[in-house]
C-alpha cells in the first residue's frame, strides 16, 4: 500500500482538548521480567474486574486518554431477543447504540468506535431478508469509525462485500430495504453503504496484489496540551477465512498470514507516517475456560490469538479480538513483550471500554486498561420459562426505529407457523457422545433428503450437513413476537437456524469418496484445523474413533439404507452448494459428479415441518454415529 492510497483513507478529526487523565493501576504482567520463551496469560475474574497493562513511565510528561469502544459478532441482530449473559438479558442493536452513544458524549471527542469483524452475514430474518442492509444502517448511526472484516462479511462475495462499504442498489433485487436513516435524520431512497470503514491488511487481490480494502485507517486526536496524537488501527480476518467460507465468495482474493500482514503495515505507519501507537482489530481470538467467569488463566494458551499475538512487532501492544463468540480481557505476555487483548462476546451483549494513555511529547502508549460491559436490555431476568420484558429506557431511539422498520416490514413472513416440534431439537445437546452427532443436525439432513429424494429433484440416497451452518436451536418454550404456541415453529425462527440462503446440490459419490470425506472432519486429515462433525441423513451410519492414530482409523464401516458400503458403490448424495464446492475443508465434495441444483435450504426445512404435521417433528435419537472399538 503506498503512502498516497493510504492517506485517501484517513480520517482525520480536529479534536477538542480535553482533561489529561492517568490510569492508576499496577499491571498484570511486566515486559521486563518476563522470561522471552514463556508464555504469561493474566486477566480478569469476574465481568467487574478491571483489567491494565502498564508498557512505560511518562517520565513526567502530559498523558492523554484516548477511548475505544469496540464490538464484535454483531451478526445482524437488531432484535434483542432472549439473548442473555451471566445471567441477564442483553444484547440488540438499539441497546449496543444507547451504551455506546452514552461512552460517546461521555468521552467527547477523544473515542474512536470500532467493530471486529461478522457485523453481517449469519443474520436473523429481519437483517438478512434486506441483504445484510439494516445493521449497516443501524452502525452508521452508532458512529462506527473502523471495522476489520470478519469471514462471514465474504459470505455473498467480494463484490457484495463492496456493496455493502460503497452503498448501491443489487442489481436485480433493487434496494428493498428504503428508505435508509442517515445520521442527521434524513432518509435516502439508496443504500448509502458503510459510513465507516472496513479494513482487510491480509486480504490481497491476486490480480492487484494490493489489499483488498485498505489495510489500516489513522485516526487524529488533540491531547489536553494541545499535541496532535494519531492512533492507528489495523484491521484483518483470519488466515483460514477460505476454509470456512463459500469458495466462490474469496475467489480471486489471497488470505495472508495475519502476523506478517500486521507487522508490514505497522512498519508503514511507523516509519511513513510516524504513528507510535497502533492497534489490531482482528476477527481472530480464542476461548474461554468456563462460561461461569472471564478469566484468561488457560484458555489463550495455544488458541489462535496467542500464536499470532507472540508473532506481532512489539509495538502493537492492543488487540481487539473476535471470530469465537467469547468474552475476554486480558494480558498475554510472549517473548517478553506484554499485550492487552479483548473481545466482546456476540450479537452486541457486551461493549468493551479501552483506556489507551498515551505520552502527548511521544505519542507512545504509557498504559492500557479495559473494562467489558453487559448491555442489558430488561426489566427482568432470564431463567427457565421466562419471557423477557423489555427495558425501552435502555434502547436507543434512533436505533430501535430502525429496527422496529424492518421487524415489521419482515413479520408476515417472520411470524407464519410452519410447524411443530414435540422436544428440544438442540445443535450440541447435553450428555450427547463425543462423536458430534446432535438432534437438530439430523433433522436437518433428513429434510435435505426428502427434498431431493424424488428422482426428478436429485434422486438421493443420502445427505450431509455442516454443522457450523446450524446457527441457533429450536426450543419448544421459544415464542416470537408473533405469540405463536409453544412448540410451534415460525419461519423466522426457522430462518435463524439456517440463515445463508444456500441451495442444494446432489452429486454422484463412490463408498471410497465418502470415506475420504469422513477422514476430512478431523484435523490433521487433509481438511481440518479443528474437528467439524458432518450431520447425517437418517439412511447413512458409520462407526467412528476420533481418538485413533490414523486417519483411516478413525472410521470404520459404512452403511447405506443398512447395506454395508463398499469402495466401489455409487450413491447419490445431496449437501448444501458451500459443502458442494469444498466449503469448511471438505474438499472430497468437489470429486462429486454429474451435480444437479435444487432450491435453497431454508425451503426444504419449511417443507419437512409440513410433511410432519400434524404430529410434528419428533426428537430423533442420538446414534447414526456410533462408536467404533479398536
Amino acid at each position: 500500500m503506498t503512502r498516497t492510497w493510504f492517506r485517501s483513507w484517513v480520517t482525520h478529526v480536529a479534536l477538542a482538548a480535553l482533561a489529561v487523565g492517568v490510569v492508576i493501576a499496577a499491571p498484570l504482567a511486566s515486559t521486563k521480567s518476563s522470561a522471552e520463551n514463556t508464555v504469561i496469560i493474566a486477566g480478569a475474574r469476574s465481568i467487574s474486574d478491571r483489567v491494565a497493562v502498564t508498557f512505560a513511565k511518562p517520565d513526567k510528561h502530559p498523558t492523554t486518554e484516548v477511548h475505544l469502544l469496540a464490538f464484535n459478532d454483531l451478526h445482524g441482530n437488531l432484535e434483542a431477543g432472549g439473548l442473555n449473559i451471566y445471567g441477564k438479558f442483553a444484547g440488540g442493536a438499539a441497546y449496543l447504540a444507547k451504551v455506546v452513544k452514552d461512552k460517546q458524549a461521555l468521552y467527547g471527542d477523544l473515542q474512536a468506535t470500532i467493530l471486529a469483524g461478522d457485523n453481517i452475514g449469519a443474520s436473523p430474518l429481519a437483517n438478512g431478508l434486506f441483504f445484510e442492509e439494516p445493521i449497516t444502517i443501524a452502525s452508521n448511526l452508532m458512529n462506527v469509525d473502523f471495522a476489520s472484516v470478519g469471514n462471514h462479511e465474504f459470505d455473498k462475495g467480494t463484490g457484495e462485500l463492496l456493496r455493502i462499504q460503497n452503498g448501491g442498489c443489487k442489481l436485480v433485487a433493487g434496494c428493498t430495504a428504503a428508505p435508509y436513516a442517515l445520521s442527521d435524520g434524513s432518509t435516502t431512497d439508496v443504500f448509502p453503504g458503510a459510513d465507516f470503514q472496513y479494513l482487510s491488511a491480509n486480504v490481497v487481490v491476486n490480480a492487484t496484489g494490493e489489499t483488498l480494502l485498505p489495510a489500516f485507517g489513522v485516526k487524529e486526536f488533540t491531547s489536553g496540551s494541545g499535541k496532535t496524537i494519531d492512533v492507528g488501527f489495523i484491521g484483518e480476518v483470519l488466515e483460514a477465512t477460505p476454509t470456512i467460507v463459500t469458495p466462490t465468495g474469496v475467489a480471486g482474493l489471497t488470505f495472508q498470514d495475519e502476523a506478517d500482514a500486521a507487522n508490514l503495515a505497522v512498519q508503514e505507519l511507523r516509519d511513513d507516517l510516524d504513528v507510535k501507537t497502533n492497534v489490531l482489530v482482528i476477527h481472530e481470538g480464542g476461548f474461554q475456560t468456563t462460561s461461569a467467569l472471564n478469566g484468561c488463566a488457560g484458555n489463550l494458551a495455544g488458541s489462535p490469538i496467542a500464536e499470532i499475538a507472540g508473532r506481532l512487532d512489539p509495538s502493537i501492544k492492543v488487540i481487539v479480538s473476535a471470530h469465537t463468540h467469547a468474552e475476554y480481557r486480558c494480558t498475554i505476555t510472549t517473548g517478553g513483550v506484554t499485550r492487552l487483548i479483548t473481545s466482546a462476546s456476540s450479537f452486541g451483549r457486551i461493549l468493551s471500554d479501552i483506556t489507551l494513555t498515551i505520552d502527548d511529547r511521544t505519542g507512545k502508549l504509557v498504559q492500557a486498561s479495559a473494562d467489558n460491559i453487559i448491555v442489558e436490555n430488561a426489566l427482568n431476568s432470564p431463567g427457565p420459562g421466562v419471557v423477557r420484558i423489555p427495558d425501552p429506557q435502555k434502547a436507543d431511539p434512533q436505533v430501535q426505529a430502525v429496527a422496529d422498520q424492518y421487524v415489521t416490514a419482515a413479520a408476515p413472513l417472520a411470524n407464519q407457523v410452519i410447524g411443530k416440534i414435540q422436544g428440544d431439537l438442540l445443535r450440541n445437546p447435553p450428555g450427547a457422545s463425543a462423536l458430534g452427532e446432535s438432534q437438530l443436525g439430523d433433522v436437518i439432513a433428513d429434510a435435505q433428503l426428502a427434498a431431493t429424494a424424488p428422482v426428478n429433484l436429485g434422486d438421493a440416497d443420502l445427505a450431509f450437513m455442516n454443522p457450523g451452518g446450524i446457527r441457533a436451536d429450536l426450543k419448544v418454550s421459544d415464542i416470537s413476537s408473533g405469540g405463536e404456541a409453544p412448540g410451534e415453529v415460525t419461519y423466522g425462527e426457522a430462518f435463524t437456524v439456517q440463515p445463508f440462503g444456500n441451495s442444494r446440490v446432489t452429486k454422484t459419490m463412490t463408498g471410497a469418496m465418502i470415506r475420504s470425506l469422513l477422514e476430512q472432519q478431523f484435523p490433521g486429515c487433509g481438511g481440518q484445523t479443528t474437528q467439524r462433525i458432518l450431520q447425517i441423513s437418517s439412511t447413512f451410519s458409520y462407526q467412528q474413533n476420533p481418538a485413533a492414530g490414523t486417519c483411516a482409523g478413525k472410521i470404520g464401516s459404512m452403511s447405506v439404507k443398512g447395506v454395508p458400503v463398499a469402495p466401489g458403490d455409487t450413491f447419490r448424495v445431496t449437501m448444501n452448494n458451500f459443502l458442494a464446492t469444498g466449503g469448511d475443508g471438505f474438499t472430497v465434495f468437489n470429486q462429486g459428479t454429474a451435480a444437479l441444483g435444487g432450491a435453497q435450504d431454508i425451503d426444504a426445512f419449511v417443507a419437512y415441518f409440513a410433511a410432519n404435521e400434524p404430529a410434528g417433528i419428533g426428537v430423533p435419537p442420538l446414534g447414526r454415529i456410533v462408536p467404533l472399538v479398536p
